[in-house]
């Protein structure tokens, strides 16, 4: 390899690293209130209880839902760079301050705000990548982004529930909001604008920096204001199929910050050994998106639409074998180790589907409007994984609630493979057609 190309992809490395340390700060400000939720509602100090904490993950969903319909489009005009930089420090910031609450009304409007940062990481990227990568690129890079958001989310886990076992739970949220702080400081130095501050000229890098400029100036919605644009996004019926989609899948997710309280409730666990033992989700969700990317680079359409059903069809079955584990007796200990299996196959399941189509459907289609198209996609799974925090926290607290709990997941597991398998259908049909098409005549 020559000199040029070593350093042509030492940028690209760099900028990714970058992003998948930002993210993971994001990420890190976001689930730590998830492994801290048993500690947090065995704290006489506080007035929390299922139902209660359920509002503060929805409450937190909301601000994911209306930072979803602004940083996008922020992102579009500022820059993904700059923009995801301020998220990291603001979330930073909020996570910090959180650690210092009492009050059930302030729980909520700084998780609010916590989240609300956090939403502003994918459109960020998108734009990013859109400005470094080429499409051939896309699948992979999306891959390791959110194979980091996955690794964060296992370390967090594992690293602030053995740390339960030697302080308090606000002690988590300071360890939580100083790192992303620190990383906030570094990025800039790291991760630049496009091609052109990076400040390198090689041969390579005005190869890639021109055929991204072509691809963006010959784009259909490259002339497209942004009113215009979402007019076009909304009468696109592949829009709707993933909106709905990543939607249902959005509320899959959202078991993961249930899944320490489910787990010290089910099996009388200790906090710190039910925050560990839900490492299985997010370590299930790491193993499936740290190849996804690259299998969804070199997979045809074709391909695409029968993996990505068969992986969620793996996850109703887990899901079924859930809410069965719950109606017999097998042992605390053999029941214990089945469910943990479960998760970890469930995690492994969803996340290819959630993460990959989306984000490079995003870019492909929505061209420099790509943020805010990640933005409004995003706004529709926060919309319904905001309903099912507070849903599902209040039917969790009901005696014997985590069945229904579980049916609702089912029932919605099964909803999102019909979506999504049908997205991924009209996707490989019109594979072939012009973005263009969709622009009024």
């Amino acid at each position: 390899m020559s000199s040029t190309g070593k350093q042509n992809i030492r940028w690209e490395t760099q900028i990714v690293i970058s992003m998948c340390l930002g993210y993971g700060m994001l990420m890190l400000c976001r689930t730590v209130v998830g492994v801290a939720g048993p500690a947090m509602l065995a704290d006489p100090a506080l007035s929390l209880d299922t139902a209660t904490f359920g509002a503060i993950l929805g409450w937190g969903t909301a601000g994911n839902l209306t930072g979803k319909l602004i940083t996008g489009v922020l992102a579009d005009k500022l820059g993904g760079s700059k923009v995801f930089v301020w998220a990291v420090g603001f979330a930073a910031i909020a996570t910090f301050i959180f650690g210092s609450l009492s009050s059930n009304v302030a729980f909520f409007a700084f998780f609010f705000l916590t989240v609300f940062a956090k939403s502003a990481g994918w459109p960020s990227m998108a734009n990013i990548i859109r400005v470094w990568f080429t499409h051939a690129k896309h699948g992979r890079v999306w891959g390791f982004i959110a194979t980091s958001s996955r690794v964060s989310s296992v370390a967090t886990t594992l690293l602030v529930s053995s740390l339960l076992l030697i302080m308090s739970w606000r002690g988590l949220f300071y360890i939580a909001g100083t790192l992303a702080f620190v990383s906030a400081i570094i990025l800039p130095r790291y991760l630049k604008n496009s091609w052109q501050d990076s400040g390198e000229s090689t041969k390579e890098s005005d190869e890639t920096t021109e055929a991204l400029s072509s691809w963006s100036k010959d784009h259909p919605l490259s002339g497209v204001e942004t009113r215009s644009a979402i007019l076009i996004f909304i009468s696109n019926p592949r829009f709707w199929l993933i909106s709905l989609g990543v939607s249902s899948l959005a509320v899959l997710f959202e078991f993961q910050v249930f899944i320490p309280i489910y787990l010290s409730e089910t099996f009388s666990l200790m906090p710190a050994q039910a925050g560990m033992a839900s490492s299985a989700f997010p370590l299930g969700c790491l193993v499936a998106v740290f190849s996804g990317g690259f299998i969804y680079d070199k997979l045809s359409k074709k391909n695409i639409v029968y993996t990505m059903s068969a992986t969620l069809i793996v996850a109703v079955l887990c899901l079924l074998s859930l809410r069965l584990l719950g109606t017999v007796d097998l042992g605390a200990t053999l029941e214990l180790i089945l469910t943990i299996t479960l998760i970890f196959v469930f995690g492994f399941a969803i996340s290819p589907a959630y993460y990959i189509p989306m984000s490079v459907f995003s870019i492909g289609f929505g061209g420099k409007h790509c943020g805010l198209l990640v933005g409004l996609i995003d706004a529709f799974a926060y919309f319904g994984a905001m309903m099912f925090d507070f849903i599902g926290g209040a039917v969790a607290n009901k005696e014997g609630g985590w069945q229904d709990f579980i049916l609702i997941l089912i029932v919605t597991s099964i909803v999102a493979t019909v979506i999504m398998t049908t997205f991924l259908y009209l996707d490989y049909r019109d594979s072939e057609r012009d973005v263009a098409s969709a622009l009024p005549s």
